[in-house]
């Protein structure tokens, strides 16, 4: 007959029990994030929500949570508190016709969950192509004229947005389309609801900061519902020009905030000279692509920078002249190279002098 260790049976047993004091203590206080997932305003069930840790990912990144969505495109999951990146996916079937992708991220990632539980807007997923780009209807899109001071304003970029939330700045839904010669844009699009923006950058840019002098707005009747087949006639689209206040008071909110963690120094060439109108900008992904978390204002001409960073944490630092899009001749390119990963940890509070980011001019 086996003989029973009674002393390994009594360590079981407590392990047991703090476990399981442990589980429910947990579930009293558990975090995590919940919402409502749409198509067309409507809620959308069956939607598998993906969660990652990082905002660029490629068909070898899994999630590192997932859950799907209820019959009330509801949705919640459990997570410990960090920094999430929200993505929402749904592949729709139809009989005998092609297989629909509805895809959208949440609008203000990166999501920060200090504890608790954090409830997110309601945001629509759209049908994406294998290019990542919205789907088009036949004859169904936006039309309009950028015009300032009465005047038409030629070669200004029209941006589509699918949600107000992140304030229509960053990266547009669809591919940003540029107003003709005399002010006329046309921009196919699938029926639903959305946000038009417009600029024009003194320098021509598609994307990049705003300066003083340079072209903005948004469209006055946000937001626009396109219907199937029609293609809807805006008229005159208003923008107007940057103000120095306008300028100061948008830095000073979002990615531009003030706050007390700082990283700072100056951007030269490789000669050590300073460099003008060249933005640093802090990654959490080591690969440094996508769009930033933080983003400093473009330096002056004495090539110094500031970096505000919203809290304390390990940063990836790049520098560019613009944002966004593959480079182009003409633009200024760098890492911070102190460290071989271009790696800057800091804590929240603290100011760190990087002393000198060298950039180089792409050719």
């Amino acid at each position: 007959m086996k003989r029973i260790d009674l002393r390994r049976l009594s360590l079981l047993l407590l392990a047991f029990i703090l476990l399981a004091g442990v589980s429910a203590c947990n579930k009293g206080q558990e975090s995590g994030l919940s919402g409502t997932v749409l198509f067309q305003d409507q809620p959308l069930s069956g939607t598998q929500i993906e969660i990652y840790l990082k905002e660029e990912q490629d068909r070898a990144t899994l999630p590192f949570a997932t859950t799907s969505s209820d019959t009330a495109g509801r949705y919640r999951i459990a997570l410990p508190s960090g920094r999430y990146y929200l993505i929402a996916k749904k592949k729709v079937e139809s009989g005998g016709g092609p297989t629909r992708m509805l895809m959208a991220a949440a609008p203000l990632n990166p999501l920060d969950l200090q504890g608790g539980s954090k409830e997110l807007a309601p945001f629509n997923l759209r049908e994406m192509g294998r290019d990542g780009a919205l789907v088009a209807e036949a004859d169904t899109g936006v039309k309009g004229r950028i015009v300032h001071d009465r005047k038409p304003v030629a070669n200004a970029f029209v941006y589509v947005y699918s949600e107000k939330s992140a304030g229509l700045i960053g990266p547009s839904y669809g591919e940003a389309v540029r107003s003709a010669s005399d002010g006329t844009f046309s921009i196919p699009l699938p029926a639903g609801k959305f946000y038009l923006a417009a600029r024009k950058r003194g320098d021509g840019a598609r994307s990049g900061d705003l300066a003083v002098g340079d072209l903005n707005g948004s469209w006055q009747k946000n937001p626009v519902t396109l219907n199937h087949g029609e293609t809807t006639d805006l008229g005159d689209f208003h923008v107007s020009i940057v103000k120095e206040e306008s300028r100061k008071e948008r830095l000073q909110q979002g990615k531009f905030a003030l706050t007390d963690t700082t990283l700072h120094g100056r951007m030269v060439d490789q000669d050590g000279k300073a460099v003008r109108g060249v933005y640093a900008f802090a990654y959490l992904d080591s690969r440094m692509v996508g769009k930033p978390v933080y983003i400093s204002a473009a330096t002056g001409a004495d090539g110094r920078f500031e970096l505000r960073l919203g809290d304390g944490g390990t940063y990836y630092i790049g520098a560019r002249s613009t944002f966004g899009g593959p480079l182009e001749p003409g633009e200024w390119v760098g890492t911070y190279d102190a460290r071989p990963n271009h790696m800057v940890a800091i804590k929240k509070g603290e100011v760190l002098d990087l002393d000198r980011i060298i950039v180089r001019e792409v050719w």
